[in-house]
Formats: structure tokens, sequence, C-alpha cells
């Protein structure tokens, strides 16, 4: 019986540190764009869609989280535009939906 409520216990606890998504509530796991200035509508549309996530493994560091994903945001800025908007992101401890 102790045995039992110790692993429930235990269960209980090892859930309360992820999100609904499996992700660690501890770490960085995505990077969306938030914001837009980009001339056409459609452009900022698209901009706004985009979300990557870290390749299932969260980022400790805030710092580091944000490093990536201004990585990621620049290579996407670079792939699709002339004259790059300006944008706004953050990074989450969720994954992307």
């Amino acid at each position: 019986m102790k045995k039992l409520m110790l692993i429930s216990i235990s269960l209980f606890f090892i859930g309360c540190g992820t999100n609904d998504d499996g992700s660690s509530k501890s770490t960085y796991s995505s990077c969306k764009i938030t914001s837009s200035d980009a001339l056409f509508a459609y452009d900022r549309v698209r901009d706004l869609e985009q979300c990557w996530n870290a390749a299932g493994k969260g980022y400790e560091s805030q710092a580091d989280a944000l490093a990536w994903c201004k990585s990621e945001v620049t290579k996407y800025r670079a792939n699709n535009y002339i004259l790059e908007p300006s944008v706004e992101f953050v990074v989450e401890s969720t994954n992307c939906p």
C-alpha cells in the first residue's frame, strides 16, 4: 500500500512539470512572431502564423532560447523578403499549436 501511494505521489509531481502538450514548464520550447510591420496585410498574416518548435529539446536559459528564436526569425525573413520588415517575437514554454 505504501509503495502504491509513493508511486502515485511521484507521478503527480512529475505531471506538474509539464504542459498539456507534453513540453516542460521549466523550459522554452517554441518561438513565434507576435507582430510584423510588413507592407502587405497577407504578409503580416503569414508572419503571425510562424511558429518554430525547439526540435524536442527545450532551452532552460531564456537568453539561449531568445538567441535560437532570433536565428529562426532571421532565416525566415531572409528567405521571404527582399526588404525585411520589422517583427517582434517571443519564446514560450509550450510547443507550437
